[in-house]
């Protein structure tokens, strides 16, 4: 039995008419493929890649801009080889510092690629949105002024990248708009971004003028000269802001628009090709 006759012998017809949609239309609508998604009918391929073999340290730290312990892991691949560059990994909205590490694979995609990087991630907090926040945290300036310059002590002084998820999509974009001089490239895959403080998710800003305040598109000019990969499924909720994102870049950039939703097995699948993008600009 094929999927689209699963679907509609399944009783899917009728939900499809809640949209004002026929059943064959309603299995390509974007909001009808979130739904089977939210209920595990709908997924993104699953991609495995080799293991890296990446070793891997653990700590903690106490941040003066979060006021609390902070978890973090730097990985590096084995042997004595050099290293070409550092990704700044920044985790999703109820995830941590292992998100690129134990979901998208970060280290094994650019193993695969034979780039030689060291993988960082930090907790910037379950939801922070990466950005000072009105009871006085501050992911950003975590990130910025206490991780960076440790993880640089670690690996040494090396080209810096960006990637991120979802809330991390959006604090790499800012990131990279805030500290133009710091990092040479940055990779968001479905980054959480809204065009209005109205359409934004509960707790992602603290006021409209919080949102205003570290709005990413008032801030691209700011990426130009970096190596830029944006990724996001056209099924994805922030399809259609992530376009518009892209579509205000007027310096080269990279873009993957391709069947997905927002879910780890997305983000991983498209993983290499962001790095391979941004890979020149670490050499």
């Amino acid at each position: 039995m094929t999927r689209r006759q699963l679907l509609i012998g399944g009783g899917f017809a009728a939900a499809a008419a809640v949209l004002g949609l026929g059943a064959a239309d309603a299995l390509d609508h974007p909001e009808f493929e979130r739904g089977l998604h939210r209920v595990g009918l709908a997924s993104t391929p699953t991609v495995h890649l080799p293991s890296s073999g990446a070793l891997e340290h653990n700590g903690t730290f106490h941040s003066r801009y979060t006021n609390g312990p902070v978890s973090w892991t730097v990985s590096h691949p084995p042997g004595a080889q050099p290293l070409q560059g550092t990704i700044f990994c920044l985790h999703g909205k109820g995830a941590n510092h292992r998100f690129a590490f134990d979901s998208v694979h970060v280290p094994d995609a650019a193993a695969y690629l034979g780039l030689r990087l060291a993988v960082a991630g930090v907790d910037g907090g379950a939801d922070s949105y990466w950005h000072p926040r009105r009871n006085g945290s501050d992911a950003l300036a975590m990130l910025l002024e206490e991780f960076a310059p440790m993880v640089r002590s670690m690996v040494g002084d090396l080209p810096q990248a960006l990637m991120g998820w979802s809330m991390g999509g959006y604090g790499a974009l800012l990131a990279a708009e805030r500290a133009r001089n710091q990092f040479v490239a940055v990779a968001p895959a479905s980054p959480a971004i809204w065009l209005t403080p109205a359409a934004t998710a509960p707790g992602a800003f603290d006021s409209p003028a919080d949102f205003y305040a570290n709005n990413v598109f008032d801030g691209l000019a700011n990426m130009n000269g970096m190596a830029v990969a944006v990724a996001c499924g056209t099924s994805d909720p922030f399809y259609a802001t992530t376009r518009n994102l892209v579509a205000r870049m007027t310096y080269p950039h990279a873009d993957f628009f391709g069947p997905g939703f927002h879910d780890t097995s997305y983000w991983a699948s498209v993983a290499p090709s962001q790095l391979r993008a941004i890979a020149p600009a670490l050499a």
